[in-house]
């Protein structure tokens, strides 16, 4: 009897327990929740596309690429500013007018002097202003700077580069300027001084003798003299036997076309060279 009692109490306990939750994996409980939100109008998140900011293109002109493997171009600067422009007029040997941008500039060649063509021209002037014109004149051409922007005159000194040509050793190599060094714009200094080396061997331009002035006898009643052509190279600029100070000449050039017609003719200088650098008068135009 006891144990029969003992069974009915189990019985009522065990009618008394919940049944066990049966386990729900957590992403089936997430849709479930989201299935049970209330629907509503609001848009869900769309795919958008980044946007990302981009820096304004700089449109002005690459700096002009220079040759450097062009005679004598190996010393030009590649750290100082570059530009090109159109050549519209020659000024003489040394000088040109560019034009770039709406505006007008006067360069002036870094590194050479050359004849004057103003009256009295000077010993190969002419022939200077056109070997001048023929590199540059009407072409686009590069302008490097070495230190100096603008010199006290108002020029724009730049090393020039005209197509295949770099200009101021050109015009150096072949006579028809002389090679000076203007600091602080002494780049190519060697490299100009090579071509006048060169030029001074080759005996060309500006190093030829100057041809003295010659004297054309009036023509009388029975006899007319014409005198025959002279030619620059045979006509000595200057006795050779005696010795001369720059005051005596009328320009550098002359005296240097002595003092190189000496050398060349086995003589000792007729003038006195300073510097020691083949130059002689410096200064004194």
């Amino acid at each position: 009897m006891k144990w029969l009692s003992f069974l009915l109490i189990l019985l009522f306990l065990a009618s008394c327990v919940p049944a066990p939750v049966e386990g729900i994996a957590p992403e089936t409980l997430a849709a479930q929740t989201i299935a049970a939100w209330p629907k509503t109008s609001t848009p869900g998140p769309t795919n958008t596309a980044l946007v990302t900011s981009t820096a304004t293109l700089d449109m002005r002109p690459p700096t002009p690429m220079i040759d450097l493997s062009l005679p004598g171009a190996y010393c030009l600067p590649t750290d100082t500013p570059r530009a090109t422009a159109l050549v519209t007029k020659i000024l003489d040997g040394a000088t040109i007018e560019v034009a770039t941008n709406n505006q007008t500039w006067r360069v002036k060649y870094i590194g050479l002097d050359a004849p004057t063509i103003v009256a009295p021209a000077e010993w190969q002037a002419p022939q200077s202003y056109g070997l001048n014109d023929r590199l540059v004149n009407g072409q686009n051409v590069i302008l490097v700077q070495d230190v100096t922007d603008v010199d006290a005159q108002g020029n724009y000194p730049r090393y020039v580069i005209a197509g295949n040509a770099f200009v101021n050793y050109e015009m150096i190599r072949q006579g028809m300027a002389t090679a000076v060094n203007i600091s602080p714009d002494i780049a190519c200094q060697n490299s100009l001084l090579s071509a006048q080396v060169e030029a001074q061997a080759a005996v060309v331009g500006v190093w030829q003798a100057t041809p003295l002035p010659t004297f054309t006898p009036a023509p009388t009643a029975t006899i007319t003299r014409t005198p025959g052509p002279v030619t620059p190279t045979s006509i000595p600029p200057c006795s050779c036997n005696r010795q001369y100070s720059c005051n005596q000449f009328p320009s550098r050039s002359l005296a240097q076309a002595c003092f190189d017609y000496c050398r060349l003719s086995g003589f000792g200088p007729v003038i006195p060279d300073k510097n020691n650098n083949g130059r002689v008068c410096e200064g004194s135009d």
